[in-house]
């Protein structure tokens, strides 16, 4: 009983703090446009490229809803910009606006992104504890999500993709035209998908699942033990998060189904109904680093609904909108999380230097039958 109430709490714990850093991930990218507006004010004193629209609804149907977004944060001159915008489409004039520049903290931040991400993964193999690399190995794969999503933000701008609007020095500039690069990304997902799936040495649950259902298998799944699980919890974060991202844009294209489309709904059936389920399993991951890595599928179904909530308009995260006090929450639960895995690896098994001679502890007998991770 005692061990099945630790379960739970450690479960408990684990989502949530995948929940947090999933998170975090967009409340850091809307904090480096906060800032990069505020050190990057002479680069974006002279327009980039000329903005193309390529938005799922129309530009009249974007800028009614930002001006309803600026009424109703009380932001009465950027209400004028967009109403002042949306007059002269509806008087046949149309609108011409430009993407922001690639400034040079936009680069600093992609480059110290990559920098971290390296710098976790070659960490991690100091390590034996399962849960410290698999801790380390998903905060590598979120620097490493960051770098993606830095990068196609560079990338829209340059190619004058725009997506949605916004005013920066009260002008109506292109945004968001990474998404737009990112929904098209499921031509590079495939061939990746493709490799996990035929890949008999990959854990993954979800892919044992196909390969026993499509009759794939070979042999006997592939055992035997993982020194180091960073790089594969860094692949699997990274990759997943990619995953998602790219099957929520292919939905919300009105081209393609909608945000109100019978697929739209059945993402949320399908994502609403298989969360407790998935959290079932989780309970029954006993090693935390396994629950950890497992806890990451499982948050990330969640958070699937969660985005078509806020799409919906039915809900609006703290981490859409920069508040120095939100910023303060989250990097608290981080760090606080991350201390909770290491306390958890002391008391439960010594992390000791991947350079000395390997100590084999329950965690390690575990993992070498563990057929969960990737």
């Amino acid at each position: 009983m005692k061990t099945g109430f630790k379960n739970i709490v450690q479960s408990i714990f684990s989502f949530f703090f995948i929940i947090v850093i999933i998170g975090s991930g967009h409340l850091l990218m809307i904090t480096v446009e906060h800032f990069d507006v505020k050190f990057s004010a002479r680069e974006y004193a002279h327009p980039g490229r000329e903005a193309v629209w390529h938005g799922d609804t129309s530009q009249q149907t974007e800028l009614q809803k930002m001006i309803g977004k600026s009424t109703a944060k009380g932001n009465e001159r950027n209400r004028v910009i967009f109403q002042n915008a949306l007059q002269s489409l509806e008087n046949g004039n149309g609108i011409k606006f430009n993407m922001l520049p690639v400034s040079g903290f936009f680069i600093v931040c992609t480059i110290v992104a990559i920098l971290v991400s390296l710098f976790l993964l070659v960490c991690s193999r100091f390590f034996k504890h399962n849960a410290v690399q698999t801790l380390m190995g998903i905060l590598a794969g979120f620097f490493a999500w960051i770098v993606v999503e830095l990068g196609l933000t560079m990338a829209s701008r340059q190619l004058g993709v725009a997506k949605r609007f916004d005013i920066v020095n009260d002008v109506l500039i292109g945004a968001r035209g990474e998404y737009v690069l990112l929904k098209y990304s499921w031509v590079f997902l495939v061939p990746v998908l493709l490799y996990l799936l035929f890949q008999e040495s990959v854990r993954c649950n979800m892919f044992l699942f196909l390969r026993r259902k499509l009759r794939l298998m070979r042999g006997p799944v592939a055992a035997g033990r993982i020194d180091n699980y960073a790089p594969r919890a860094a692949f699997f974060f990274a990759s997943s998060v990619w995953t998602f991202y790219v099957l929520l844009l292919l939905a919300f294209d009105g081209s393609i189904f909608g945000a109100e489309s019978w697929f739209t709904y059945l993402i949320f059936f399908v994502c609403f109904s298989s969360t407790g389920y998935l959290f079932y399993r989780l309970v029954k991951q006993r090693s935390f680093g396994v629950n950890l890595r497992y806890a990451v599928g499982t948050a990330l179904v969640f958070w699937t609904d969660i985005e078509i909530l806020e799409k919906w308009g039915t809900l609006e995260g703290p981490w859409l909108t920069y508040r120095p006090v939100t910023v303060f929450v989250f990097i608290a639960a981080l760090l606080l999380g991350g201390f909770l895995v290491i306390r958890e690896t002391r008391t439960s098994g010594t992390a000791v230097p991947a350079m000395s001679k390997p100590v084999e502890n329950r965690y390690e007998r575990r993992e070498s039958a563990d057929n969960t991770g990737m």
